[in-house]
């Protein structure tokens, strides 16, 4: 339950924890008490819920990473048509250094992506680090 609806569950007489009404002696049911609680409910229902991150469209994500020095697909999964065209411009003998500003990748993911996919070993993706 949150918190606008515990205190509008207060200003009502209703214990929220258990739904039983509170006790007339409660300081829950004074007049002031009442408007109180449900002034703080309306207010907090007016307000819009922290913490809630937009998602961004994966042209919005490159436009960011690359606002922030980064190269645009960081943190973007690999797909098919990407791995393939990996693997087919390192059989042709380019450097990492070179698909990795042609796919929009650091060097290091395009080293871990080779070593994935086989074509490096692990010692080799060390020299990448």
């Amino acid at each position: 339950m949150n918190t606008a609806k515990i205190l509008r569950a207060l200003a009502n007489g209703i214990n929220p924890d258990t739904g039983e009404l509170l006790t007339h002696s409660s300081v829950a049911h004074t007049p002031e008490m009442i408007r109180m609680l449900f002034a703080l409910s309306d207010e907090l229902m007016g307000q819009p819920e922290k913490n809630k991150k937009t998602k961004l469209s994966p042209l919005e994500r490159e436009q960011k990473n690359i606002a922030e020095g980064k190269p645009a697909k960081s943190y973007f999964p690999w797909a098919e048509e990407e791995k393939k065209q990996l693997e087919k411009e390192y059989a042709a003998g380019k450097a990492v250094e070179q698909l990795s500003a042609g796919l929009g990748r650091s060097v290091r993911a395009v080293a871990i992506q080779l070593e994935k996919m086989g074509l490096i070993t692990a010692e080799q993706l060390i020299g990448y680090s």
